[in-house]
């Protein structure tokens, strides 16, 4: 089945400027699966050069023709939803902003109100570095070695 998509200068440029400078890989596909059907490429050439399977390759000049750009910039999810609540960031928000403490303190805190921690203690950390706060690690202070250096 042939899929032929035409496309004027304007759009080639819009189509080149998403597939290169896109923030998502998903966006920056489809721009570049567009302009080579454009240039009259066939679908299966295209799904094998970005190894896509030929379904995405048509659903993509069906959204274009549909919708246009709108149409290719819908879908992403974004990846993997947060394991952290908006709830619990602000339980940590709140813990955080009242008193001084360390990471590992803020989640048993927040333990105390939510319940089990569905993750690392990382996670918490770079959820309070994204509401702007910031945590040294604790350092252990150097310990002497316990026997004498000779002196040569």
């Amino acid at each position: 089945m042939k899929c032929i998509v035409e496309l004027s200068e304007a759009e080639k440029k819009t189509l080149q400027q998403l597939s290169l400078k896109h923030r998502y890989q998903d966006f920056r596909l489809r721009g570049q699966g567009l302009l080579l059907l454009g240039d009259g490429q066939l679908v299966r050439d295209v799904a094998e050069q970005l190894d896509v399977s030929m379904k995405s390759v048509y659903n993509w000049s069906h959204w274009w023709r549909e919708k246009g750009l709108c149409g290719l910039l819908v879908g992403h999810k974004g990846g993997r939803p947060r394991s952290l609540s908006e709830a619990m960031i602000t339980t940590a928000v709140e813990v955080a902003s009242a008193e001084s403490l360390e990471l590992r303190e803020i989640a048993q805190q927040i333990e105390t109100v939510h319940g089990p921690l569905p993750y690392e203690l990382e996670t918490l950390g770079e959820a309070l570095k994204r509401e702007g706060f910031s945590y040294k690690r604790g350092r252990y202070s150097l310990k002497k070695s316990r026997t004498p250096r000779s002196s040569p």
